[in-house]
C-alpha cells in the first residue's frame, strides 16, 4: 500500500485528537486505559493505533502544542508593544485569553506532565524556558533592573498561576470583559508583588 494511503485522514486525525483531549483532561490521563480512549473515539480498540501512535505521544503532542502557542503569541507581543510596561500587560492578556480558547490543555500541562518521558519533558522544558525569558525581560525593562535567581523561580511560580487561574475563578455573574479585567488585575497584582513594582 503506497505511504500516501497509509496517513491518517487529517480532519479526522484532528477529531481524535479533540476528542482525546476532552476525555484525558476530564478524566486525567493515568484513568483512562487504551480501551477506555478507543470506546470514547468510538473505534475498536484493535484499530486503535491506526488513529494514534500511542497514548503518551499524543499527550506530548497536546502539551507541546500548548507550549508553542504560548511561546509564539509571547514572542509576536513582544515585537509590538511599544512600552515595558504595555508588553507586560499584552503578555499578560495574551495568555490569558490563550487560556479561554485551550483550557483543556492547560490542564493537562499542569497536571499531566509528570506522565510525560524524560526527553518529552526536555522539549517541554525547553519551550517553557523560552517562554520565561520573554516574561523575565518584559520584568526587567518594566523595573529597570535584572531579575535576581530567587525572582526568577518567582516567575516560574507565576507562570503555573496564570495556567491555572482561570480555571479557579468562578464568577458567572461577570460579563466575559469584567472577568478578564479581573483576572489580568489578579495576575499583575501577583507579578507586582513578587517581582517589585513598575508604573503603568
Amino acid at each position: 500500500m503506497p505511504a500516501s494511503q497509509r496517513r491518517p485522514d487529517p480532519s479526522r486525525y484532528q477529531d481524535t485528537r479533540l476528542k482525546a483531549l476532552e476525555l484525558f483532561a476530564r478524566r486525567g490521563f493515568s484513568r483512562v486505559s487504551m480501551r477506555d480512549l478507543a470506546e470514547h473515539l468510538g473505534i475498536a480498540a484493535g484499530s486503535l493505533y491506526n488513529h494514534i501512535e500511542s497514548k503518551e505521544a499524543l499527550l506530548f503532542e497536546l502539551i507541546e502544542e500548548l507550549y508553542e502557542e504560548l511561546l509564539h503569541g509571547a514572542q509576536q507581543v513582544s515585537r509590538q508593544a511599544a512600552t515595558a510596561p504595555a508588553r507586560l500587560r499584552a503578555l499578560v492578556e495574551a495568555h490569558l485569553q490563550l487560556h479561554g480558547r485551550m483550557a483543556a490543555h492547560f490542564r493537562l500541562a499542569e497536571y499531566e506532565n509528570h506522565c510525560l518521558n524524560d526527553e518529552q519533558r526536555a522539549r517541554i522544558d525547553e519551550l517553557r524556558a523560552g517562554y520565561q525569558r520573554l516574561l523575565i525581560a518584559a520584568v526587567e525593562q518594566c523595573n529597570g533592573r535584572s531579575l535576581g535567581d530567587g525572582e526568577c523561580a518567582a516567575l516560574g511560580g507565576i507562570i503555573a498561576l496564570l495556567n491555572q487561574l482561570p480555571a479557579w475563578i468562578d464568577a458567572p455573574q461577570l460579563s466575559v470583559q469584567a472577568r478578564q479585567a479581573l483576572l489580568q488585575d489578579m495576575a499583575q497584582g501577583a507579578l507586582r508583588g513578587a517581582l517589585g513594582t513598575w508604573r503603568d
